[in-house]
């Protein structure tokens, strides 16, 4: 039997997988597939909805890019800032923990409106600004 040199089918499929991923990663291809999710608007309505639970969450206290709210659930003050990776998140008033609320957040602007009720102002990358009224009165529907 004489022996044949040259690549196999296997070795050719294994070889163009290695060059695929090389050429992704050198391209930056990746932040063509998260843009999107980045400025899927429904994780802007997810990210209020969460703050307007049924009795959950207490304003405090809203000074210009931080909240503080007092959830009730829990019995402990919250904190809701954007960190410098632009992660809107919610840690404790030391800024510990990490719950991600809402990604490629460039800026932010809390208001308190009346009792309870806060003015969102927020600024993502790519869109424009975006605002809306969140109550944080605490109240629980019947």
């Amino acid at each position: 039997m004489k022996r044949r040199a040259g690549f196999t089918l296997i070795e050719t499929v294994v070889a163009l997988v290695i060059a695929a991923g090389m050429f992704l990663l050198v391209t930056g291809t990746e932040r063509t597939f998260l843009r999107p999710i980045r400025r899927d608007p429904v994780a802007w309505y997810q990210l209020v909805q969460l703050l307007e639970q049924s009795g959950r969450y207490r304003v405090t206290a809203a000074v210009d890019d931080v909240l503080l709210i007092y959830d009730q659930q829990e019995l402990k003050t919250l904190r809701l800032s954007v960190d410098r990776k632009q992660t809107l998140k919610l840690t404790n008033t030391q800024g510990q923990g990490y719950y991600p609320l809402l990604r490629s957040v460039t800026a932010i602007h809390w208001r308190e409106v009346k009792s309870g009720v806060v003015a969102l102002k927020i600024k993502r990358e790519g869109l424009p600004w975006q605002e809306t009224l969140v109550d944080l009165r605490g109240i629980k529907d019947s």
